[in-house]
């Protein structure tokens, strides 16, 4: 994704058995185009792989962005208006997008899907200090397996901070989830 700016958001994908996938993802974007990059051993690649059809949804809800990077939640969406996929009910802006080519990367994949709807679904209220740490958290606790304990810790701390200082109820919520599954991925739940 070289060159490319990459936007933070919630991509849906339907599962074999028709449920919604939702997972947080950088996505490199662009007018027309958008670059998926899902690691070859989830949900959302073998979706995109069988599908080929995906919403990537633009949030400001820092709490769904932490459930679908550490989890699998299943906020209300409705059906997608153009391609086979799901609309989070709670997005502020989406991309219906098909893919066009996959490239099978290891361990991350490489897929590029076209544009074929776009839609507004509120006002975005933008980002927070507190929503900024708590994405910045939820990425790092989804490593937490594969990073230094003290880095986690110390990052996690420094995060914490700006939560502190300026975060509402849905943004405390948030970093209570991440710093919990930080902990437990570190063996220290």
């Amino acid at each position: 994704m070289a060159g490319r700016l990459t936007v933070e958001t919630v991509v849906t994908t339907l599962n074999p058995d028709r449920t919604v996938n939702c997972a947080a993802m950088g996505i490199g974007w662009g007018d027309d185009v958008l670059e998926i990059r899902p690691y070859r051993s989830t949900r959302t690649f073998r979706n995109l792989a069988a599908g080929g059809d995906a919403v990537v949804n633009l949030v400001d809800d820092v709490l769904l962005f932490a459930q679908a990077a550490l989890g699998d939640p299943h906020p209300p969406a409705r059906p997608a208006e153009v391609v086979d996929g799901a609309v989070l009910d709670d997005a502020c802006s989406w991309r219906e997008v098909r893919v066009t080519a996959i490239d099978a990367g290891v361990p991350r994949a490489y897929v590029c899907a076209t544009v074929v709807h776009r839609g507004v679904g509120r006002e975005f209220l933008g980002l927070s200090r507190a929503r900024h740490a708590v994405l910045e958290a939820s990425i790092l606790a989804s490593r937490a397996r594969v990073l230094p304990h003290e880095a986690i810790r110390t990052q996690l701390a420094d995060l914490q901070i700006l939560v502190d200082k300026t975060a509402g109820a849905r943004e405390r919520e948030a970093m209570e989830l991440v710093v919990r599954h930080a902990h437990a991925a570190m063996g220290e739940a």
